[in-house]
């Protein structure tokens, strides 16, 4: 437990990114009166100290992951106030240890969106396909899903995924948008798309997918 005493007007509590009690006090407070009001909320205490265990727990299951499948290392410090990566390594200020699972998230999500949104429309205009919106979603059991209204989606996980495969998931959606089905007809045409800007069949990158999925789809 740490005490601060300074100008407060009343006294706080605190649980920082360790697990530990802070306590923030008027410098009148005496320690029977700091004491008592430590008792009386001991329960929150309780309560927010094994959530900071369990979200401890959740970042040590993501001291490492992938990114476009290269494998990073998490690293904390006191400089980068925003997350932000370089040299297999993906930096973040230590105060955010605590949630470091929603900035993850945060940043998978927008490294999605600056990859899926651009290559998607390079892709559908080349083969004169034309979609409606697209958006970045947060699925854990569907890599993609396409509306009949001519919507798309893809889960931020793809970004995990190499860029092939990441592209084989968009030719698999644009192809829904002239097949509905997956009829031989829209097999072909999937095949078709992606031997434009792949030397090899479609199904490599599929049985790659089927592989690797639960490592990035958690």
């Amino acid at each position: 437990m740490k005490i601060i005493k300074s100008l407060w007007k009343k006294i706080t509590l605190k649980i920082d990114e360790t697990g530990e009690l802070i306590v923030k006090s008027p410098v009148f407070a005496s320690k029977k009166t700091i004491q008592e009001f430590i008792e009386k909320n001991k329960d929150w205490i309780s309560e927010k100290k094994q959530e900071a265990i369990e979200k401890i727990k959740e970042f040590r299951e993501w001291e490492k992951f992938y990114f476009f499948w290269q494998e990073y290392e998490l690293v904390f410090d006191d400089k980068s106030e925003d997350i932000y990566y370089d040299w297999l390594k993906l930096y973040l200020h230590k105060r955010h240890k605590i949630v470091v699972k929603d900035k993850l998230v945060d940043f998978y999500k927008k490294e999605a969106k600056k990859y899926i949104v651009p290559r998607l429309k390079e892709i559908a205009e080349k083969n004169n396909l034309k979609y409606n919106i697209v958006k970045i979603t947060s699925a854990k059991t569907r890599w993609w899903s396409c509306t009949n209204k001519k919507n798309l989606n893809f889960t931020y996980r793809l970004v995990m995924a190499p860029t092939r495969s990441i592209d084989y998931v968009l030719i698999h959606e644009l192809a829904h948008l002239k097949y509905m089905d997956h009829s031989a007809k829209f097999w072909d045409y999937v095949q078709e798309l992606s031997s434009s800007m792949y030397p090899w069949s479609y199904k490599i990158n599929e049985q790659w997918l089927k592989q690797n999925g639960s490592k990035i789809m958690y």
